[in-house]
């Protein structure tokens, strides 16, 4: 591949930090076009059906999501622990081992849902706990399920008093 002249110095060498810039330009274009090109709300409809498939790009999808969809493709791995319990889990072991823009993991995911009817949180929780008491993978994600659901129900219980 021939290099533009413009990366060259006057003296004939390459100029290492305009190749350096250039490529983090072209970088960012490549991010924000392979953004663009995503059909999220299938996308999200796969991971929440606990489809392998979107299960298996959701590191690729936390790359490039901003902060409403990494909220979204949160929300539907969280749908996922009951539909593929296995498949989110190890789709949360990667989440969790890397440092993404705006996903946070494990500790956000098997909450569940916060901003729901009391009907739809209990529900969640009662197929999630299921679901990951059937694997011998799921014990911190069971963790963090019921300590949130604790919570959840001494504040309901505030609430009635």
């Amino acid at each position: 591949m021939a290099i533009p002249a413009y990366l060259w110095l006057k003296d004939g060498r390459k100029d290492p930090m305009r190749f350096l810039i250039l490529l983090l330009l072209l970088s960012g274009i490549t991010t924000n076009s392979m953004a663009a090109n995503i059909d999220w709300p299938v996308a999200l409809k796969g991971i929440t059906a606990g489809e392998q498939f979107w299960l298996d790009k959701v590191p690729k999808l936390a790359a490039i999501a901003d902060v409403k969809q990494s909220q979204d493709v949160e929300t539907a791995l969280s749908s996922a622990l009951s539909t593929n319990t296995a498949g989110a889990l190890k789709t949360l072991e990667v989440i969790d081992s890397h440092d993404w823009p705006h996903l946070v993991g494990t500790d956000l995911v098997c909450m569940g849902p916060i901003n729901k009817s009391a009907a739809e949180i209990e529900a969640f929780y009662q197929r999630t706990r299921l679901s990951l008491l059937s694997t011998d993978k799921g014990a911190v994600c069971l963790w963090v399920l019921e300590a949130t659901y604790e919570e959840w129900k001494a504040g309901n219980n505030k609430l009635i008093k």
